[in-house]
């Protein structure tokens, strides 16, 4: 069995044993999700996933991120995104 083979039975074996792997993080797009997975490095789920709706209210998606950022930057201040996110990431180390 040849590298290319072995790839092709193992996927073939990992699909016919976990057809249907859930997520456990809330998401609606495919950035929250990615959102969500850099989160949860730092906590659990469950945490990630009581955080996130308040991120993502005020951008669930890359521009509104970037504008956010960048509307609140023009002051020198940190964004009130990333002062968000470095606030609830003491709190998700806590937990």
């Amino acid at each position: 069995m040849n590298k290319n083979e072995r790839v092709k039975f193992i996927e073939k074996t990992l699909n016919k044993i976990y057809p249907s792997t859930p997520i456990p993080l809330n998401h609606v797009n495919k950035f929250e999700l990615l959102v969500a997975v850099l989160l949860s490095a730092q906590c659990t789920d469950e945490r990630v996933n009581q955080v996130t709706p308040l991120l993502f209210n005020k951008a669930n998606n890359p521009y509104l991120m970037k504008k956010v950022s960048f509307e609140e930057n023009k002051t020198f201040n940190k964004s009130k995104i990333e002062k968000f996110i470095k606030y609830h990431s003491k709190q998700l180390n806590k937990a």
